[in-house]
């Protein structure tokens, strides 16, 4: 008697896709955090999918029809945290024009996710929080509180407890964030999923009208590699590929990475 089919692995969830036992674990956890409004922590390699992982999120929650606002925090210079997460009031500074709304208003009550959220300045870290115990904030230059109802989800490739014992994160920011938690595996611990990955950023990436297969060769090597950039890496070289392949048959030549282990393993090099 097979598995009953609720119980059949599942391989995807939104834009995650993998049937290994990790992949598992991480749907398992998406689906127990997504209805409560508390606060999460994804931990993850570059590259493994934490934005994705929070759009799960986000969309299996009863906030699914409410706005996802996302900011990449390794993406901002130290200035601009403020501004664009809190916004300002008109004449606030030279150069403020008009009011503008920051990410916490945008978010409304939805759901704000801060990724790589390591590199926050301490000084906007200990803002964020007075806003997460009080849930009001202010705009710079704005004498009004405005609410603040959004949930949380924050993402980091860094080690947060390591960052707090550094003195670079505040140990109070991390206990409010952590109230719920998420471990996103590398590829180079699901390799059993790069199959499954690269038929789907074929499907994604081919002519509608081409058919387009990896043969066993370039395969191989895709399984190989220790992929250090994850799916981002893995999607990336796909797509090369198949602009690079001349027919529909993509081989080792038509990749586009570099001589390291795999090339080692497969080839004697």
């Amino acid at each position: 008697m097979g598995p009953d089919k609720d119980e059949l692995p599942v391989g995807t969830l939104g834009e995650l896709i993998g049937f290994s036992v990790q992949m598992q674990r991480v749907y398992s956890a998406i689906h127990k955090v997504s209805p409560y409004p508390y606060a999460v922590l994804i931990r993850g390699e570059r590259g493994t999918g934490k934005a994705s992982a929070a759009r799960s999120i986000h969309s299996l929650s009863q906030r699914r029809n409410k706005p996802f606002i996302s900011l990449d925090c390794s993406t901002l210079a130290p200035t601009l945290f403020e501004p664009e997460l809190f916004g300002y009031a008109k004449g606030a500074f030279a150069g403020a024009s008009q009011t503008k709304w920051g990410l916490l208003a945008l978010a409304g009550e939805g759901t704000l996710f801060m990724g790589e959220i390591a590199e926050l300045p301490l000084k906007v870290q200990a803002r964020l929080l007075r806003t997460l115990e009080a849930g009001v904030f202010n705009p710079i230059g704005s004498p009004s509180d405005l609410p603040f109802k959004a949930r949380i989800i924050a993402a980091s490739c860094r080690d947060l407890q390591s960052q707090v014992k550094a003195g670079t994160f505040r140990e109070d920011l991390y206990l409010r964030l952590n109230v719920m938690q998420i471990d996103l595996p590398p590829v180079r611990e699901r390799k059993n999923d790069i199959p499954l990955l690269v038929d789907s950023f074929i499907d994604k990436y081919r002519d509608s009208e081409s058919e387009i297969e990896f043969s066993l060769a370039a395969m191989s090597y895709l399984l190989a590699y220790d992929w250090p950039g994850n799916v981002r890496e893995l999607e990336d070289a796909v797509r090369h590929a198949i602009s690079a392949a001349c027919g529909p048959i993509v081989g080792v030549e038509d990749l586009n990475l570099v001589e390291g282990f795999g090339f080692q393993l497969l080839f004697g090099g």
